[in-house]
């Protein structure tokens, strides 16, 4: 299993590296521009847009200095998601940070173009994530819209198109419509972790290959009258549309 987590910030570009704050978090210990490091503290992937003239973007710790900084790239030079390929997951060869020790990001820019909001998102495991394979079947469901608030994950309840049958269900797989977006992530009852993916700004925007279908394992498990709830982190202010999410899901009781 995995978590997310994030970093996101608005104000001017800044030509010398700047850390930018973590978004507040019930899950994760954060302080600043720092995330603290639980028992799932190595990283599965991650993603860096949001400014349009961002030129560099990296995770800095402790222990990565003793090796090298994680550079963060490509980058997506735009206010939301462009795709898979702004998306760099890596499950089955994840990078180990100490428990405890504090992980920032930090970025460039080459040129202030307003007040606009940079999101770093950061994926978590507590070791290799292996894929899962089964009979996977795929269901769509609603949340109601969101505030024009951003800089804060915002929760919201789940509902599904269609009734589910009694049983437990799996998710293995996940995708986020929604034209203000970034980051999505499920808050499954009684769950400590909060695994999610990169929100996509069009219905034509592919999601990466390894967030669908088991690619990134089993992210967590439900029965049909306690769904989990999800956060949303937008990438812009403006707008309050209601999100749209796509679910991969194995039913095993």
């Amino acid at each position: 299993m995995f978590t997310t987590v994030a970093y996101q910030e608005a104000k001017p570009a800044d030509t010398t590296p700047l850390a930018i704050l973590a978004v507040p978090d019930q899950h994760v210990r954060t302080d600043d521009t720092i995330i603290y490091m639980s028992d799932f503290n190595e990283i599965l992937g991650v993603y860096a847009g949001g400014h349009t003239t961002l030129t560099d973007a990296y995770l800095a710790s402790p222990s990565l200095r003793r090796l090298a900084n994680y550079t963060i790239a490509p980058l997506a030079l735009a206010a939301l998601p462009l795709g898979d390929d702004s998306f760099i997951l890596h499950p089955e060869s994840p990078l180990a940070l100490e428990k405890n020790e504090g992980l920032e990001a930090i970025i460039t820019a080459s040129g202030t173009v307003g007040a606009v909001f940079t999101t770093v998102g950061v994926w978590l495991g507590d070791g290799p994530v292996t894929p899962v394979v089964g009979e996977i079947f795929h269901v769509r469901a609603t949340c109601p819209a969101l505030t024009a608030a951003a800089l804060a994950w915002q929760n919201r309840e789940l509902t599904f198109d269609d009734t589910l049958p009694v049983g437990r269900y799996q998710i293995v797989g996940a995708k986020c419509f929604s034209a203000t977006v970034v980051l999505f992530r499920f808050v499954p009852i009684g769950e400590p972790l909060r695994p999610g993916g990169l929100g996509a700004g069009t219905l034509l925007l592919k999601t990466h290959d390894l967030q669908r279908n088991g690619g990134m394992g089993v992210w967590c498990e439900f029965d049909q009258i306690t769904p989990p709830s999800v956060d949303f982190l937008k990438g812009v202010a403006a707008g309050a549309g209601a999100p749209v999410l796509y679910l991969d899901l194995i039913k095993v009781g």
